[in-house]
């Protein structure tokens, strides 16, 4: 009879633990984007959220945030998010009242995770963070161009969403598909998504990230026919940040390619600015992350070097922060439309070209490192050694690709 007893008891406990992570609900995802943050930075999400950086842990890149709901701050359990303890936010909402009893639901809102580690770029602390903005359903909707639906397409076709946006699933490998997002033909965004991930595509400014495009990858299948690519929670709203560019007339930014017939992909990008003030802090942002910071700067011509670029296009941001701690931003867009992975196999064979030309040529020329004559060759033995070499080249080749590609 004891062990019923405790059999009972230990249902009973099960029970009261499984029901409020029964009751909870998440509604469609509105928001994410990956910014990187500094302490006292303010980023401004959807229907009236947004999160303020009060402290940063110099070492493992824990943030202290406090949370805020159209300006009144939101009390919570715990304002610290960590790597592996993200910060998150539920709201209980009241759906049935009477005299004797309220019925609740509570809806999972907001989560706010750390990536673990702490940039440091002239004496200032960055760390990027993941957030994730689930729909609140008190809260006001914007005017959302697509909300929550569900689309299939084929691969290799253009789907239409609207606003003159598009989709395409291009390719499919294994369990990663392949996603381009255009406007009006230009390329937004490419990215390889596994099944049951999002897809997605934000935009930075000064108000914050702006998420403009979010889907859930929730299959595809191949079948005579093709492949056929289901998503799921389909978001998109009009961009209203890449056309804010009031620059304050001491600044000016130039983007520019160090390679000859324009940027490519996998390429690095120079940022210059000038500025004809001194500012207590100016910041370069690619795509919301910062790159390059730099304390009590003075007038003067700077320059800045980016990472290697994917496919796309991408926002250069220049943000100074004068003594009064008022920020001003000036961004602008530039592409990289040029896969430097397509351009592999045709810079390899002009390689293989010339190699084959510079041992056809007059081998009488000298070395310019040892001045010494090098002797010439008979032509079919330079004709042999023309073929070894090329054969040699495309080995090596499809080796390298096969090997890192």
């Amino acid at each position: 009879m004891k062990y019923i007893h405790f059999v009972i008891i230990c249902i009973c406990v099960v029970f009261l633990c499984v029901s409020p992570v029964a009751g909870l609900e998440t509604k469609t995802m509105i928001h994410y984007s990956e910014p990187d943050v500094s302490v006292r930075d303010e980023i401004f999400l959807e229907q009236g959220y947004s999160l303020r950086v009060l402290d940063m842990n110099s070492k493992s890149g824990d943030v202290w945030i406090s949370l805020y709901l159209n300006g009144e701050e939101i009390e919570l359990d715990d304002n610290f998010a960590k790597e592996d303890d993200s910060l998150e936010y539920i709201r209980s909402v009241i759906v049935d009242e009477d005299e004797d009893d309220e019925t609740e639901i509570d809806y999972f809102i907001l989560r706010i995770t750390p990536e673990g580690s702490v940039k440091n770029s002239d004496g200032k602390l960055y760390s990027t963070i993941y957030i994730e903005q689930y729909l609140d359903p008190v809260e006001d909707v914007d005017d959302y161009l697509i909300l929550d639906k569900s689309y299939s397409l084929k691969k290799g076709d253009e789907l239409e969403l609207a606003g003159l946006y598009t989709i395409e699933a291009t390719d499919v490998d294994d369990d990663e598909l392949s996603l381009e997002l255009r406007l009006n033909g230009k390329l937004l965004k490419e990215d390889k998504v596994e099944e049951g991930e999002y897809f997605h595509y934000s935009v930075y400014s000064d108000t914050g990230p702006q998420t403009i495009f979010l889907a859930n990858v929730k299959g595809f299948f191949e079948t005579d026919e093709g492949i056929t690519v289901f998503l799921n929670h389909v978001l998109l709203q009009q961009d209203t940040v890449s056309g804010n560019t009031g620059v304050p007339e001491s600044i000016d930014i130039d983007v520019e390619s160090p390679v000859d017939g324009g940027l490519k992909a996998g390429r690095v990008a120079i940022i210059n600015y000038y500025l004809d003030e001194s500012y207590s802090e100016v910041r370069i942002l690619i795509d919301g992350e910062v790159m390059d910071s730099r304390n009590q700067v003075s007038p003067g011509t700077y320059k800045a070097v980016t990472g290697e670029l994917d496919a796309g296009i991408h926002k250069a941001t220049l943000m100074t922060i004068d003594d009064d701690d008022d920020a001003s931003y000036y961004s602008e867009e530039f592409s990289v439309s040029v896969n430097i992975k397509d351009n592999i196999t045709e810079s390899i064979v002009e390689f293989a070209s010339s190699a084959a030309e510079g041992f056809e040529k007059d081998n009488s020329s000298t070395n310019v490192s040892s001045k010494l004559p090098v002797p010439s060759l008979p032509s079919d033995v330079s004709n042999a050694l023309s073929l070894i070499v090329t054969i040699g080249v495309f080995i090596i080749f499809i080796w390298f690709f096969r090997k890192f590609m």
